[in-house]
């Protein structure tokens, strides 16, 4: 199964250098960290924003991760309100775009929906960040807010495959966060931009294709070290650096014990945020690990009878589709065909793309189970469906050939 990890997307652009486990380089190279960083008139700073601000935005924050996005709007908004020449507001309002647009990223609707607004804030963003460093005002917030903001729109034309769009957004956002540490290296939060850069221009190009020449160099180990740098001392970005190592170690690292390890101290945050359970059970889809997954995805459903997160509604399918592929895995077919039933008909948004593989994954279980005719008409009914995961082309192939199980495990499993 393709793995839902809640954010797989990445800044973009050229690096090479040496790893640098700590901020202490004194080169000034294309790809350092400055020379101003043991120089004693570098700031060191906490980040804080204005008066009032910096509540709002962890209120805002802590709202966002439970995914109930109109009462981190109106939180975000105050912040754009209390002080309208700071982009710290507009920027986490961009931030919220895309975490909007990231539940939903299995709808072809759902980009259109939100992109006006996100590249609006985005914008913003930039347009008052440009104006404090040109009047030499909190210049490390300035860069950091710009080169966030930058960033944001790498990851939003990566996911759209608008390589050129992306590097040009992602040079930019390396450029500015470089900056922004090296005026004030207490500035953790930013080294979770320049670990995402630094890791994923050194592991993915192989798996760009064409574009894969945008895309050279990177340094993998220091990358990581960042990311952990924004975790453990990071003042807005922790939680999101903990679900990035997440997304590392699973899909990239294949370390699914330390996977497992972020994943259990992102769940003790907020025991109650079941967001943070999602998590764990795809960690455990990535590990095959199915009994777990199974295990998971009961216990998941099971929570929710008794108390449903509002928010998380729109993701109930990728349960229902994880269990289902579990039982795939188990053999135990007639099980995973009532689990992948509960998918179509429990959700409440009939349109996700989870519920189109919960339709061919049934399919597949019904061949499997030697019920073709029934698995005919669900192969009819996923083609007839937008396209999500190459849905049609398996559907196609079901209608054709009913697949053994290898081949189905073939599915399951690529990335």
């Amino acid at each position: 199964m393709k793995a839902l990890l809640l954010l797989s997307m990445f800044f973009c652009g050229p690096a090479a250098a040496q790893p640098l486990l700590e901020p202490t380089t004194t080169s000034a190279d294309e790809d350092g960290l400055g020379p101003a960083l043991v120089d004693q008139q570098a700031s060191t700073r906490p980040f804080t924003l204005s008066p009032g601000a910096d509540e709002r935005y962890d209120a805002g924050i802590a709202f966002m991760y439970r995914l109930e996005f109109d009462k981190a709007e109106a939180k975000f908004r105050e912040i754009t309100v209390l002080d309208p020449e700071s982009p710290a507001g507009y920027c986490a309002l961009a931030a919220l775009a895309w975490w909007r647009y990231s539940q939903n990223f299995d709808m072809e609707a759902a980009l259109k929906d939100v992109e006006q607004e996100f590249l609006s804030n985005s914008d913003k963003v930039i347009k008052l960040s440009k104006k404090m460093v040109k009047e030499g005002r909190d210049l490390d917030q300035a860069y950091f807010f710009m080169g966030s903001a930058y960033g944001l729109q790498g990851r939003w034309y990566a996911v759209q495959r608008s390589w050129f769009k992306a590097y040009g957004r992602g040079k930019k956002a390396r450029k500015f966060l470089k900056k922004c540490v090296e005026i004030n290296p207490a500035v953790y939060d930013a080294y979770l931009g320049l670990g995402i850069f630094d890791y994923y221009t050194a592991t993915l190009p192989g798996a760009l294709g064409f574009a894969a020449h945008l895309f050279a160099g990177g340094d993998r180990e220091r990358g990581m070290e960042y990311v952990k740098i924004a975790r453990e001392k990071g003042r807005f970005f922790k939680l999101e650096a903990r679900i990035f190592l997440i997304e590392i170690y699973s899909r990239h690292e294949r370390d699914f014990k330390a996977a497992f390890a972020e994943c259990e101290a992102l769940r003790a945050q907020d025991r109650s945020n079941m967001l943070f359970r999602l998590a764990e059970i795809m960690t455990h889809v990535q590990a095959q690990d199915w009994p777990g997954a199974l295990a998971g995805a009961e216990s998941f459903i099971g929570a929710w009878q008794v108390t449903p997160q509002r928010g998380l509604e729109q993701q109930l399918g990728s349960i229902y589709l994880a269990g289902g592929d579990a039982l795939i895995a188990l053999q135990r077919y007639e099980e995973a065909i009532a689990w992948l039933t509960g998918g179509i008909e429990k959700t409440g948004f009939p349109e996700k793309g989870w519920v189109t593989y919960c339709y061919l994954r049934r399919a597949q279980a019904g061949d499997l189970a030697g019920r073709r005719e029934a698995a005919l008409a669900d192969y009819r009914t996923a083609l007839e469906r937008p396209n999500f995961w190459d849905s049609k082309k398996y559907s196609k192939a079901g209608i054709k050939k009913a697949p053994d199980h290898k081949e189905v495990m073939r599915q399951l499993t690529e990335d």
